[in-house]
């Protein structure tokens, strides 16, 4: 008789159980500043195309007043 164990369950290590948290917590730690990069991104992402279509007027616009003055500086030349 005294050489049966005294109980069928399993024996957990501490040192291993608490291991095994602070890997899982280090892991979920990891997840959330990946997450909130991504979120991050995402905002940015939001930002450049609402500000994209006022950039591209304002763009265009530059570019029209750039040709409107090179036509007129052609027109002072070659007009006298």
């Amino acid at each position: 008789m005294a050489s049966e164990p005294l109980s069928t369950e399993p024996t957990f290590d501490i040192r291993e159980q608490a291991a095994r948290i602070d890997q899982a917590l280090a892991n979920a730690a990891k997840m959330r500043v990946e997450a909130e990069k991504a979120r991050e991104e995402a905002a940015k992402i939001r930002q450049e195309k609402r500000s994209a279509p006022v950039t591209l007027v304002f763009t265009g616009m530059g570019a029209a007043s750039a040709f409107i003055a090179a036509g007129v500086a052609i027109a002072k030349l070659l007009g006298g």
